[in-house]
């Protein structure tokens, strides 16, 4: 399932990217099309995240024993009172690796 999102959600990137290259592409976009265009990376990245989180093994995982969920959400906090990409990851990661040695 979570290749299935990642190869779709590639195309999808793929041909939003290719489509400026070709001469089907019209002269001036509409808002809403450029609006769409802005979110698609962060809607591509979002459903990977989501399914990493939420499903193990295929299917869903127990929120009480769900070491990603807290690990997620500790990185959630720190990206609100850091506003840094590298901290968050540094810090999620730990987090993750912290309780996986915990809790694992």
């Amino acid at each position: 399932m979570i290749w299935f999102l990642i190869i779709l959600s590639g195309l999808i990137t793929f041909s939003m990217r290719f489509i400026f290259l070709t001469p089907a592409m019209p002269a001036n976009l509409s808002p809403l099309m450029l609006t769409a265009m802005r979110l698609v990376p962060i809607a591509v990245l979002w459903t990977i995240v989501v399914a990493e989180i939420f499903l193990q093994n295929g299917a869903i995982a127990e929120l009480s024993t769900n070491i990603r969920l807290y690990a997620a959400l500790g990185a959630a906090v720190i990206v609100m009172v850091t506003k840094s990409v590298i901290g968050t990851i540094i810090g999620g990661m730990s987090l993750y690796w912290g309780l996986s040695y915990l809790l694992g």
